[in-house]
């Protein structure tokens, strides 16, 4: 349990649901008040910085007001700098700031940030004493060249999830109506070959290898990989087979060779796979090891890469989150 004396809040103000000024309508400083601070930031760097001085001062919960991938930044930037094992590291909770928010999706924090930031406030001036729960990462280990550094985060996808991401940061103003309406159009342009949009859903040149079994062929059309099952857009891919950590679907499947089955994939039904397992790995798994040379998304963050790397997934620390039923 925790007594929760202030709040910090870092809202990043380019986030899905901030842009253009729109985090003003929030009014999170005037919500917050004297029970603590909140910082604007614009850039990764400023997040960088304002979680450092947060975690320095002792600041004993952090919320974010913006979407997973201020969250990922964040979390990473944390455990490089104070470890994994430690246990001293703030509490972290979502204000639902961003475009598809996934992670609140899945712990069920309903409502705008303004909304989630005043009932906590409230429960803060009440004494309220709060609970955390314990979600795990994922651990991505980076190896381009002699460099090495680690990320974390929840939700790993290449292939047609980067090259879909790309468009809908540049294309769109976010939100689930225009991810749906890019997917349509992706779908379509796949089809017959056309528009700018048709090799989204093409293959990507790849290895993948999963607990220690490496999938035939050589270039593959997604990878993706969850902490949880639910992902957006009503989508429930992930089949709950296995004994691994997290859950991996990777195909090297064609995109001409699965429409038929579409529906079957992106909302799993019954117990037989659709596809066989070394052409289409779906299940849990603890190991996953990636060597490519195309970016990659985590948490919605895009990682533009256009040399050589190897990418190892395992799972990571878990960290410490709001348990938002009090609210």
């Amino acid at each position: 349990m925790h007594e929760i004396e202030s709040i910090a809040v870092i809202t990043n103000v380019v986030s899905g649901k901030n842009r253009g000024g729109r985090y003003r309508k929030f009014r999170l400083p005037e919500i917050v008040g004297k029970r603590g601070e909140v910082v604007e930031t614009e850039t990764l760097e400023e997040i960088d910085g304002v979680i450092e001085r947060f975690v320095q001062r002792g600041e004993k919960l952090i919320c974010f007001n913006g979407g997973d991938g201020t969250l990922q930044r964040a979390l990473t930037r944390m455990i490089n700098l104070y470890g994994e094992s430690n246990d001293n590291l703030p509490l972290i909770f979502p204000l639902r700031g961003g475009t598809l928010n996934v992670l609140a999706d899945n712990l069920q924090i309903k409502g705008e940030p303004d909304q989630i930031c005043s009932r906590l406030v409230q429960c803060i001036e009440r004494r309220v004493t709060l609970s955390s729960i314990s979600i795990p990462t994922l651990r991505l280990k980076v190896e381009v060249g002699d460099a090495i550094h680690h990320e974390y985060g929840f939700f790993f996808g290449n292939g047609a999830l980067y090259r879909f991401d790309r468009f809908y940061y540049r294309e769109t103003k976010g939100g689930p109506f225009a991810a749906a309406q890019l997917f349509i159009r992706c779908l379509v342009a796949a089809l017959l070959k056309s528009t700018r949009y048709r090799d989204v859903f093409g293959l990507t040149p790849m290895r993948v290898t999963v607990d220690g079994f490496t999938m035939p062929g050589d270039s593959f059309t997604i990878v993706l990989a969850m902490i949880f099952k639910r992902v957006v857009l009503t989508f429930n891919p992930f089949r709950d087979e296995g004994d691994g950590d997290f859950y991996v679907l990777s195909t090297s499947l064609p995109f001409g060779k699965m429409v038929s089955r579409l529906d079957r994939l992106l909302w799993v039904r019954g117990n037989k796979q659709p596809f066989p397992q070394d052409v289409y790995w779906n299940r849990k798994a603890s190991h996953l090891v990636i060597e490519s040379s195309e970016g990659y998304t985590l948490d919605g963050e895009l990682f533009s890469l256009d040399e050589p790397y190897r990418l190892t997934i395992d799972r990571g620390p878990e960290v410490k989150v709001l348990n938002p039923k009090f609210l």
